[in-house]
């Protein structure tokens, strides 16, 4: 196959087109999340996000895009100084122009290119069959495996998905569901309620604010952020649930509507609590799991992914962290300073806050 390649930013007037390739490409290749790939998505990713910045880029065979890769820009802080900070996402190839090391020459164009803006850093999220290009050709560094937790609430009902048990799935379920919340510690808290919220409030963003002022590295989730994120997301559902104790709110927890394993599910998508008191976190999870009136949404599982030291506490609540083994979408972080910044902060992972919030492949 001869093939006229070149490479360039996509300018607004080649939007239309691009979208109609990215279903085009979707399509071929049988992936579930076509039809999220329409213009008001199109306006809420990468047009409305807080910074009003993206990086859009294209390979192209003559006048047909045969690839293409996306780069939005966020606030961040790192070692508490501001920043911007580039998330690379939504990348992919023709499937008929694989096999010409495509990916690597619109990785390599994109990644020259955004060296030359005032993006000071930029990470990704890939799995483990695509992480290669990043790491060899690309100059990126990976900071971290990124853990992922699962907590069943309903055994009985994911059984059902999986296996025929002659109509006794709900029996053995409540037999795993009994085991696992008689070896999970119960929270409980003095006058604490837990409400749910419709808007982000300033109380709210200060929480995020404080809460993230104890990591290194991380976004900058300030209201404009938050309210973009979750209360203006396009996809899927989003609840914001909030603690207080005495009338003071102490902890906040999004979480998502979704299908994980064919099963309805909540993602845990951000959170904040107060004083380092992780114990606020856990006992605002347990309260969302057993009361599903505060969601309305019956669920099967609960899931979260990310790096924070709270997380590994999630086992007190009977969560537990799923073997890489079993994992079949293992995430990476991988960063890289797109300017004079020294990367020695950059690698180290106990220096950020990540969670599902930062990227978008749920």
């Amino acid at each position: 196959m001869s093939i006229a390649l070149r490479f360039s930013r996509i300018e607004r007037a080649q939007q239309p087109q691009l979208l109609a390739e990215i279903r085009n490409i979707l399509t071929e290749v049988g992936a579930h999340n076509v039809e999220i790939y329409n213009q008001e998505y199109w306006d809420w990713q990468y047009k409305n996000l807080p910074t009003g910045q993206s990086y859009v880029y294209a390979a192209w065979d003559a006048d047909k895009i045969i690839g293409y890769y996306h780069i939005p820009i966020y606030f961040c802080s790192i070692n508490g100084q501001p920043k911007l900070i580039g998330n690379i996402q939504d990348v992919a190839v023709n499937p008929h122009y694989r096999g010409f090391g495509l990916f690597r020459q619109l990785a390599e164009f994109a990644n020259a290119d955004i060296d030359n803006s005032e993006v000071d850093i930029i990470y990704t999220f890939p799995n483990d069959k695509s992480i290669r290009t990043f790491l060899k050709y690309n100059n990126f560094k990976q900071v971290s495996r990124v853990p992922a937790y699962i907590r069943l609430v309903d055994s009985g009902g994911i059984l059902r998905t999986k296996i025929n048990l002659l109509g006794l799935e709900k029996f053995a379920g409540r037999i795993v569901d009994s085991v696992i919340n008689l070896f999970s510690r119960e929270t409980k808290l003095t006058n604490a309620a837990v409400e749910s919220v419709t808007e982000i409030t300033d109380e709210i963003a200060d929480l995020f604010s404080d809460f993230g002022r104890s990591f290194g590295n991380h976004l900058i989730r300030d209201r404009a952020w938050l309210n973009w994120r979750y209360v203006e997301s396009v996809r899927g559902k989003h609840h914001i649930l909030a603690l207080r104790e005495s009338g003071k709110l102490t902890a906040v927890v999004v979480v998502k509507e979704d299908e994980m394993l064919v099963n309805p599910s909540l993602l845990i998508m951000d959170f904040a609590f107060a004083n380092g008191n992780e114990n606020l976190l856990m006992h605002l999870i347990n309260q969302v799991r057993i009361r599903p009136e505060l969601t309305n949404f019956k669920f099967n599982l609960m899931f979260v992914s990310g790096l924070a030291p709270a997380l590994s506490s999630l086992r007190k609540i009977g969560f537990f962290q799923i073997p890489e083994r079993l994992n079949p979408r293992v995430l990476n972080l991988l960063s890289r300073s797109s300017s004079n910044l020294e990367e020695g902060d950059l690698i180290n992972e106990q220096n950020w806050l990540l969670t599902l919030g930062d990227w978008d492949v749920f």
